[in-house]
């Protein structure tokens, strides 16, 4: 998908989008793809996999030291653009070609990868909305019974996501961990 299919995406599913601001993003590491991406696409305000993304009053959007109110070396190459179901900061990495990461902030703000670029975000987060709306509607009111699924479509999704991004089901990589954990639930609720 390009840019412009993605947003239409966003659009068509009526998604409230986190667009930011051409003068908030003016730090020198940010890479003209990911600067193109927030400012004409940009991200939905809530999605899953719990997955929030926000928008900036500030003129420079912040680092993670900034929204923690603390100061540990190195988080200023963390650009904060949202926040995970457990609170931890969603950032583009500007040291790391702009990955998008979060920072585990219950152990000492551990990076985790979350995808190589914020492209790829915005395709896993299709996919992987795209993979759940697809799961039997009969269960509709039921989240952890609406879970089930084939193994066969489970493969399908896995290697959809290899094929967004394959360093996504890296060892510790989020999605990997996200993708593990909808298995286990199918097995075991």
């Amino acid at each position: 998908m390009d840019i412009y299919q993605i947003s239409q995406y966003w659009t068509d599913h009526e998604e409230e989008l986190c667009k930011f601001d051409s003068l908030q993003l003016k730090d020198p590491r940010l890479l003209r793809s990911t600067i193109d991406f927030l400012i004409n696409c940009g991200l939905p305000r809530n999605c899953a996999p719990g997955l929030s993304f926000e928008t900036y009053n500030d003129v420079a959007v912040p680092t993670s030291n900034t929204v923690f109110n603390i100061d540990i070396d190195g988080l200023d190459s963390y650009f904060m653009i949202g926040s995970n179901g457990c609170g931890d900061p969603v950032c583009v990495d500007l040291d790391h070609d702009n990955e998008i990461v979060y920072l585990n902030h219950d152990n000492y703000f551990d990076r985790i990868f979350i995808n190589s670029s914020i492209h790829q975000l915005a395709e896993c987060i299709i996919r992987y909305r795209n993979f759940y709306l697809s799961l039997d509607s009969r269960f509709e009111n039921n989240i952890f019974a609406k879970r089930k699924f084939s193994d066969d479509e489970f493969y399908k999704v896995s290697g959809d996501f290899k094929t967004i991004d394959a360093k996504c089901l890296e060892e510790d990589a989020c999605w990997k961990s996200e993708l593990e954990y909808l298995v286990w639930e199918r097995d075991n609720e």
